[in-house]
């Protein structure tokens, strides 16, 4: 793993940490020895590993998440990529602390590349306002995903500006009060 690729994400949090003023146990990177756990229960719980490629979840916000998920499909909704977050509270309202992942690409037979951090719902609206303000600090426009600590949701956001909702526990109305 290259120097950047190890050292951005605690940049990042610091970043993160300072322009939200924010505490770093209300928004922190996963600890290393978390992670691989963590990934792979999200996968297991929610990436689609039916199709022969684009397995994984860097896909999953586009192409589908898992059939068992698929079953708990709340819907797909066009948002505006720098204002949808502020409606998180309402729409994970029984979740505090959450799993924040950013979708640094690559196919899952190349290695699937994710930052996870954790952080609690108020705090990642934050987040998401000063990342959205700042291209992801100079990233670009990434995807990324929002899943309950207990593994029963997951939303996602893609570069096409297309938020998902599988799960159990969300409250979709915002976006539906949007429609009307």
């Amino acid at each position: 793993m290259s120097g950047l690729k190890k050292t951005f994400p605690y940049f990042l949090e610091r970043e993160l940490l300072q322009k939200c003023n924010i505490s770093k146990d209300r928004f922190h990177k996963v600890r290393g020895n978390q992670w691989k756990g963590i990934y792979q229960t999200i996968t297991e719980n929610f990436a689609d590993k039916t199709k022969t490629w684009k397995n994984g979840l860097h896909w999953a916000n586009t192409n589908g998440y898992s059939p068992k998920s698929m079953k708990n499909l709340i819907g797909c909704y066009s948002v505006d990529y720098a204002t949808w977050f502020h409606h998180l509270p309402q729409i994970a309202p029984e979740d505090d602390m959450v799993y924040f992942l950013i979708d640094r690409g690559n196919y899952w037979y190349e290695g699937e590349h994710f930052w996870i951090f954790e952080s609690g719902i108020l705090e990642l609206t934050k987040v998401l306002s000063v990342l959205n303000e700042s291209a992801f600090l100079d990233l670009g426009w990434l995807d990324y995903y929002i899943v309950s600590k207990k593994y029963k949701w997951i939303i996602g956001f893609n570069h096409h500006d297309v938020v998902s909702l599988v799960g159990k526990g969300l409250n979709p109305e915002c976006f539906l009060e949007a429609k009307n």
